[in-house]
């Protein structure tokens, strides 16, 4: 039976959307409201307490997108985020393999890590395809579609971005080299995969080319960003305050998000503006 192409979100992209935001709040609990409890509330010990934080931080950014998505009338808002989320699951998955003597096997926690990422991989861009029938193409009203050279230079950020992360996750020693806090090649790996996602939201995003479908991303970006600058108090402990790279991560984060929100507004009014100028045409 054909889908008609009125860009709605799938009851069955719904439902799974619900059960992966109580798994992510799950985590949010374990990992940032309690980043010193990880030998038991969580299927891996994390040391120090700032690698649990900012997990526990990009985890909620997760949960963020996906109510969007419960929340949200049109597909195309949200289906860009899918592939990047696919790509992010194998690494966790491939992370969970190559060092599974870490995990603490028979806990309930792991149980639930290791079926969530065993499956995600295969559920998620089945998800995508699924719902993709749906989706509208073209432009909605009012909305903005990014110039060639503002797409060229995200595929290739995304690209480069893809390509250097991948390196560290078969290389993860040189993300502890430079890391301005302690990390195990286990968590430089997670870390890895959630660069990995990132750039490959970046790449997603150039090549739909829409305003409409990177809004949602860029805010769950910026609750992730967010969340991690209001954890700093918690974390300074944990960095090498001789270590440039300290200060690099936190001016980083601060620039980010302050672009971020400056795109936003900008783009936004740039929309209403559209909107005004069609009510007075």
């Amino acid at each position: 039976m054909g889908t008609s192409k009125d860009d709605r979100v799938l009851p069955l992209t719904r439902v799974i959307a619900g059960s992966v935001i109580i798994v992510l709040l799950l985590a949010f609990l374990a990992l940032y409201i309690f980043p010193d409890r990880t030998d038991i509330d969580f299927a891996w010990t994390i040391a120090p307490r700032t690698s649990a934080i900012l997990i526990g931080a990009g985890y909620t950014a997760g949960a963020y997108f996906f109510a969007r998505l419960l929340t949200d009338k049109k597909w195309h808002h949200v289906q860009a985020g899918f592939l990047p989320i696919t790509a992010f699951t194998v690494c966790m998955f491939a992370a969970t393999l190559l060092h599974w003597s870490r995990f603490h096997h028979g806990a309930l926690n792991f149980y639930l890590w290791t079926v969530i990422y065993a499956v995600t991989p295969v559920l998620v861009p089945f998800i995508w395809w699924r719902n993709r029938a749906t989706e509208m193409r073209e432009l909605e009203a009012n909305d903005l579609r990014f110039s060639s050279l503002a797409r060229r230079a995200m595929e290739i950020v995304g690209a480069l971005g893809i390509l250097a992360f991948l390196i560290v996750f078969i290389k993860p020693s040189i993300l502890i080299s430079l890391a301005p806090w302690k990390l195990t090649e286990l968590t430089a790996r997670i870390f890895a995969g959630w660069s990995i996602l990132t750039f490959s939201s970046v790449l997603s995003l150039a090549i739909d080319g829409r305003w409409s479908a990177t809004r949602i991303l860029m805010e769950s970006a910026m609750v992730g960003i967010g969340l991690t600058l209001l954890g700093l108090p918690r974390m300074w402990g944990d960095f090498d305050h001789s270590k440039f790279m300290t200060f690099l991560f936190v001016a980083g984060l601060v620039l980010t998000l302050i672009a971020f929100i400056v795109v936003h507004l900008w783009l936004d009014r740039s929309v209403q503006r559209n909107a005004l100028a069609q009510t007075g045409a």
